[in-house]
């Protein structure tokens, strides 16, 4: 009897749970939420796309192309300034000038134009090097040797003569050289009076080298860049097999034309012109002409290739529904099968709970390092606007730089700007904040000191006055209702023909060894862009005389503020000046690792507190 009531009553309970797990209604909402479910992911995911779409193409019109063109020009632009510096130097030397007047009769003159030429083709990067006579006619090349006796009617010698009777200190001549595959710059200066010249002497400058550096800057298998001329022809491309050619060979006739005639591209930033192809394909074009020359850097490519990765985005939408709809029916299967049965209810409960758990955790731990990527990538960003080892090695007869942001990235950034051959800026600045926060403003600040000078202010106080006016604009930290308080400290120097250096400082001061006497140079003791600093903030301009062996240092408050030692105390500003005056017999390059080590011994095992950076450098004269 009471296996039977408990046949029965299992029989009834199956039933039931039957009923519950196939009831029609609780089918029909599972089918409805799914469908609205499925909808609403695929529209977020229809209007994601076209949002990220068309950030990906404003982007790579503003930012991109821009930066591969203003990259690329800066770096010919760059050779060619230094090969005019070592041109002029060549033809202004007085006893190359003293041996050409005298028909190259003076033997000791003669060997020292020979070593002249000689060393700058061994020792720099250049191709070749030549002085020719307007009195002998002779071509004196690179070993010394006489390649060529010039002549009027000699085809190969129109460029002597033209030179000749430019008129210009330095002429440049661009030629492609099919067999080496090579183009080459030659810089060709005028010898004694421009106006009665008596030779031509210069260099030769391959773009080799830049060459291959134009695959660095491709974005797709089907872009490209060249380097043309006024008439189109192209002299420099990532693709050996198109130098020689002309532009109108690759890109319609009616955008050649709008490129090659766009005279207001020599002084004005780079231009994009979006196109159709024959194919019936956006292209996006981007051109701009170098500033050392007439010629343009073009760079090509096709929109799809630009936004090739937004397909990632329709499929995984397209999965995310799927995903979507059938987690969905599985979750209110469940739900069903946990109403039917109470106990069985709890346990898929429990291990539904395990399983999110497991998730969350797992998407933490994705999240987590989408994070760091993200910091990392932060990083490359902070550390592409820190001047480079060729810009620095550029005005510094020596230096160097430690910079240890406390996290991956941080507030402090050092920044250098060359006006002319003869005057430079370097800044060091300590932003508010650490990390990527602090990064953020460090980029903000760089763009601002950058766009400061670009409308020429030339004194250091001028530019503190102004950085603080402008931070505090774009920072609106006049604005009462502003939660955020935001600001740096920075010491920025001039530098003056390596003959004078001045100097001002918003609570970062200059620190000046000269034959082992330290003198700390005071910036004012007020910070920039703090919503509590005026903004008619006014800084002092230090003025010092450059003597050889001169070492200069400035430091942000992270080394000096350092806790350490026995006692857990700060670093301090006198340690600094004594760790200065114990490297008067280092070269700048080799204190550095000094300066490094000195904390980290007065550090022991505390952690670092601050971002950590010091700029020391010399000049020489």
């Amino acid at each position: 009897m009471n296996r039977t009531s408990r046949d029965e009553g299992g029989h009834t309970s199956c039933h039931i749970n039957r009923e519950l797990l196939y009831d029609r209604g609780t089918i029909k909402v599972v089918v409805f939420a799914c469908i609205i479910i499925v909808l609403s992911v695929m529209l977020t995911g229809v209007m994601s796309y076209y949002i990220t779409r068309n950030a990906v193409v404003e982007k790579l019109k503003t930012r991109d192309l821009i930066y591969i063109i203003e990259s690329i020009s800066s770096k010919i632009d760059g050779r060619i300034e230094r090969a005019k510096e070592t041109s002029l130097l060549l033809a202004q030397d007085p006893a190359i000038i003293q041996w050409i007047r005298s028909g190259e009769q003076d033997e000791r003159l003669g060997k020292y134009a020979q070593q002249k030429i000689n060393d700058i083709s061994q020792h720099y990067d250049y191709a070749n090097s030549f002085i020719v006579s307007a009195i002998t006619n002779h071509y004196w090349a690179e070993g010394f040797k006489l390649i060529q006796v010039m002549s009027p009617v000699d085809p190969n010698s129109q460029w002597f003569y033209a030179a000749l009777a430019s008129g210009k200190a330095v002429n440049l001549n661009l030629d492609y050289n099919s067999g080496r595959q090579d183009t080459f710059v030659f810089l060709n200066a005028l010898v004694g009076n421009v106006e009665h010249p008596i030779g031509v002497a210069g260099v030769g400058l391959s773009l080799k080298e830049i060459a291959r550096e134009f695959q660095n800057y491709k974005l797709g298998e089907e872009s490209n860049l060249w380097l043309i001329d006024r008439n189109g022809k192209i002299y420099l491309s990532d693709n050996l097999a198109h130098n020689g050619n002309y532009l109108n060979d690759f890109v319609p006739e009616n955008v050649v034309s709008q490129v090659i005639k766009d005279n207001g591209a020599l002084s004005s930033s780079p231009r994009i012109i979006e196109y159709v192809n024959p194919a019936g394909e956006t292209v996006d074009l981007a051109y701009q002409t170098t500033k050392a020359t007439d010629w343009k850097l073009v760079f090509q490519i096709p929109r799809k290739e630009s936004i090739a990765l937004l397909g990632n985005i329709k499929l995984n939408t397209m999965v995310a529904s799927l995903i979507a709809l059938l987690l969905m029916i599985v979750v209110f299967y469940l739900v069903s099968r946990r109403i039917a049965n109470p106990l069985k209810r709890a346990l898929l409960i429990t291990a539904e709970m395990e399983k999110q758990v497991h998730d969350r955790t797992r998407e933490l731990a994705e999240k987590n390092q989408k994070i760091i990527d993200s910091i990392d990538y932060a990083k490359r960003l902070q550390e592409s606007i820190l001047a480079t080892e060729e810009e620095i090695r550029a005005v510094f007869h020596d230096y160097f730089i430690l910079w240890q942001p406390r996290d991956i990235v941080g507030g402090d950034f050092y920044w250098l700007r060359r006006i002319d051959a003869d005057r430079s800026f370097i800044a060091l600045a300590d932003c508010t904040g650490h990390g990527v926060p602090g990064a953020f403003m460090t980029m903000a600040v760089n763009t601002i000191l950058n766009h400061i000078i670009d409308q020429h202010y030339t004194e250091p106080a001028d530019i503190l006055a102004e950085l603080n006016r402008r931070i505090k604009e774009t920072l609106h930290q006049n604005s009462s209702g502003q939660m955020t308080d935001d600001g740096l400290d920075i010491g920025i120097c001039r530098i003056d023909n390596h003959k004078q250096l001045l100097f001002a400082g918003a609570k970062i001061s200059l620190y000046i060894n000269r034959q082992n006497q330290v003198t700390r140079i005071k910036a004012d003791n007020k910070s920039i862009g703090y919503r509590r600093s005026s903004s008619e903030l006014a800084f002092t301009n230090h003025s010092w005389e450059i003597e050889a062996g001169d070492q200069f240092y400035l430091t942000t408050d992270g080394y000096l503020d350092q806790n350490g030692g026995e006692k857990d105390y700060p670093f301090g500003r006198k340690r600094f000046v004594e760790t200065i005056a114990t490297q008067d017999e280092q070269v700048m390059s080799q204190q550095g690792k000094a300066f490094e080590t000195v904390l980290a011994d007065y550090m022991g095992n505390e952690s670092q507190r601050d971002d950590i950076t010091v700029v020391g450098f010399s000049l020489g004269r």
